[in-house]
């Protein structure tokens, strides 16, 4: 892997669902790159965690 900018793998599973889900968001942006649009989704998409408890 000399050259490379990236160097560490990251894998991880999804169901059939999931991924359905995550092509029909990758839709939405000019990539059909999933690895990129992984990436980016995960360094600057937003979280949104809401608080339901009473």
């Amino acid at each position: 892997m000399e050259g490379r900018k990236r160097t560490v793998q990251v894998k991880f599973y999804v169901t059939e669902e999931e991924r359905r889900l995550i092509r029909e968001k990758m839709k939405l942006i000019p990539t059909r790159n999933m690895a990129a649009y992984l990436r980016k989704m995960a360094i600057d998409g937003y979280v949104v965690h809401i608080d339901t408890t009473d």
